[in-house]
């Protein structure tokens, strides 16, 4: 009975329904539907947040798994890059004209080199004995190291090349204390370009340098990646052709540890040399060609080319400079390079490309193909030179010729006054005149580049009367073309302006009966393993000018070997035709001596165009040059042995 009446005490006794107090004061739910709505909202946020770090695991771990894995695998292996050589550059006939030299050389890895803080004692301890071996200092190292890794480029892992050129005692030094250098220090090869002939060709080849900051950002502009200690061409062949001539780069594989220090070896990648490049280039021309010039009376240049397809057989340039300079360092390099860059002559122009000078004579064939062309002379028509030519004022000629001068007789003889009264027969002196010549100028490859695959390639100037208002735009008074300027012109005077390749180019056109052929020195181009990948395609394209009327030109320059100005090229062994100019130079008393030549007269092989700047008559000093050349190309045979009795 107890029991009942415990158990009902503890029994909660509700009150009868409707009988529920109110909350007190305080207690109420004001807004039940708010709080509702903001419950909703932080369980959809909740449920938002968990699936978005569900479908980031998921990105993670298996969508980009295999990219991280392999990120991974990079951050435990290290790349060491190794240097490849530059591939050779030939002559014609296979000669080396340039190739990579290994020199002995040590080198460090900044990312394998104990660090400068924590283990700076390792550090200093590790380059000390390096600074030992190799006869430097380790302030010395360090230094080199901080300079190539402000370099733009540098990476952690790239080499750094602290000693080159060792003697082989240091290298057995270095060999032998192997076991208290690490990783970090590499015993590499220095890869020299190096220029066997020497001086020979300097400006057609170009040289190499260590890449800077322009050289790499140039490479990322075309897609390409450059390492801070990688060569390149800086001009010349070297530069053109620079991407054939870059080697594939090797590279050997480390394990690293947290630290970045290397556990072991896990692969190593052969660098691959670059293409090789052979040139039309003749070496034993090219020599002629610069031995002639140096014994000239100044500065000057030559050109030579084969009319039957564009080749360049010769293009030299005086002074010149020996492009193994920019293989040395440090003071020796200094020296030699300021020696350069004083000489007021300024050795490193190409002159026979960039530099352009009035043809003077050398332009009359041009002009008498245009006149022929044109009907307004034929080879019978003659005129009388008595010494001037009277056009509002007196026009010179170099010589007094007589009566009965025709278009073969003006050629060889030079004749001014023939060529005055030409160009005042292609049309109004003023305007159409001018245009006409101008425009036949053109087709010979003058007034623009030769398309030749150097990065210097001058255009030159042919100016005509639309060229003279658009130069004088803001001086009204100089805009007009007199037909004093058409007789200038027509003796290759005034603003007519050319390179001595353009004048070669031109020459050979005319010598091979009317095709201007595009200039190339590259004939072919072959992979390390000696695989073709390019093979040159000549391109050319016709003067315009009808063959009997070059025909006329042809014997013209014929007889002027034979009969005229050029009488010291008529050569025994081979038939020469040529045309001698001298050009007035406002600069100097002296004009510029040229000399344009092509052999054999009747199935050319060669043309060629020299000029002697500030030197007087072409004959007496351009033309020697040339005939220095045209006896190597056609040597005069040995006579023979007489059989004995």
């Amino acid at each position: 009975m107890s029991i009942v009446l415990t158990e009902m005490c503890m029994a909660t006794v509700l009150p009868p329904s409707g009988s529920v107090p109110e909350l007190p004061p305080g207690w109420e739910v004001e807004k039940p539907n708010f709080l509702k709505r903001r419950t909703q909202f932080w369980t959809l946020g909740l449920v938002v947040c968990f699936g978005a770090m569900a479908a980031k695991l998921y990105s993670l771990q298996v969508v980009q798994g295999a990219t991280y894995v392999a990120q991974a695998k990079r951050n435990r292996l290290a790349r060491v890059s190794i240097r490849a050589p530059r591939g050779v550059i030939l002559g014609r006939n296979g000669e080396i004209l340039a190739t990579t030299q290994a020199l002995h050389a040590v080198s460090v890895v900044p990312a394998l080199l104990p660090s400068p803080k924590s283990q700076k004692e390792e550090r200093a301890k590790l380059l000390g004995t390096l600074a030992y071996l190799i006869h430097s200092t380790p302030q010395t190292i360090e230094d080199t190291i901080q300079a190539a890794r402000e370099k733009k480029g540098a990476r952690y892992f790239d080499p750094i090349q602290i000693a080159t050129n060792l003697d082989m005692q240091t290298v057995a030094k270095l060999t032998e204390n192997r076991p208290r250098l690490d990783n970090a220090i590499l015993l590499t090869d220095d890869l020299r370009r190096i220029y066997p002939r020497g001086d020979m060709a300097g400006h057609v080849l170009g040289f190499t340098q260590i890449a800077d900051e322009k050289d790499i950002e140039r490479a990322q502009s075309h897609n390409t990646f450059l390492h801070s200690d990688d060569r390149v061409g800086k001009s010349g062949i070297e530069r053109y052709y620079d991407h054939d001539l870059q080697g594939a780069r090797g590279e050997q594989l480390f394990e690293v540890d947290a630290q970045s220090r290397p556990v072991a070896l896990r692969g190593k990648k052969a660098e691959e040399a670059g293409a090789s490049v052979q040139l039309s280039l003749d070496p034993k021309l090219q020599r002629a060609a610069e031995n002639a010039l140096s014994a000239a009376r100044n500065t000057g240049a030559i050109a030579a080319v084969d009319p039957r397809n564009g080749e360049v057989l010769a293009l030299a340039s005086r002074p010149g400079y020996d492009p193994n300079i920019f293989s040395m360092t440090g003071k020796q390099f200094q020296n030699a390079y300021l020696k350069i860059a004083r000489n007021p002559l300024h050795p490193m122009l190409n002159r026979a490309v960039t530099s352009r000078f009035p043809p003077g004579s050398t332009f009359k064939p041009i002009v008498a193909a245009a006149g022929l062309e044109h009907g307004a002379v034929t080879p019978h028509s003659a005129v009388s030179c008595p010494g001037y030519f009277t056009l509002g004022r007196r026009f010179g000629c170099w010589a007094v010729h007589g009566g009965g001068v025709n278009l073969q007789r003006a050629l060889a003889m030079s004749c001014d006054v023939y060529f005055y009264q030409l160009s005042l027969k292609l049309g109004n002196p003023e305007t159409t005149g001018p245009t006409y010549l101008a425009q036949v100028a053109r087709r010979f490859g003058l007034g623009e580049k030769t398309g030749l695959d150097l990065s210097s390639d001058e255009g030159g100037l042919m100016p005509d009367p639309a060229w003279r208002k658009r130069f004088n735009a803001k001086r009204p008074s100089l805009q007009r073309w007199y037909p004093g300027n058409t007789l200038n012109m027509s003796i290759g005077q005034g603003d007519v302006l050319a390179t001595p390749l353009q004048m070669a180019v031109a020459t050979a056109a005319i010598a091979n009966g009317g095709t201007k052929w595009t200039p190339h020195l590259v004939t072919e181009i072959r992979n390390a393993s000696g695989k073709l990948v390019r093979k040159a395609k000549p391109s050319g394209q016709s003067v315009g000018i009808e063959p009997r009327y070059l025909s006329i030109i042809r014997n013209g320059m014929r007889y002027t070997v034979t009969n005229g100005t050029g009488k010291p090229c008529n050569l025994p062994q081979v038939t020469v035709a040529g045309k001698t100019g001298s050009a007035e130079d406002v600069h100097s008393v002296l004009p510029h001596s040229w000399w344009v030549c092509y052999a054999p007269a009747d199935k050319p092989r060669i043309a060629i165009a020299v000029i002697v700047e500030n030197a007087g008559h072409g004959s007496e000093n351009a033309l020697p040059i040339a005939r220095a050349v045209l006896n190597a190309a056609f040597p005069v045979a040995p006579a023979p042995t007489p059989k004995p009795n």
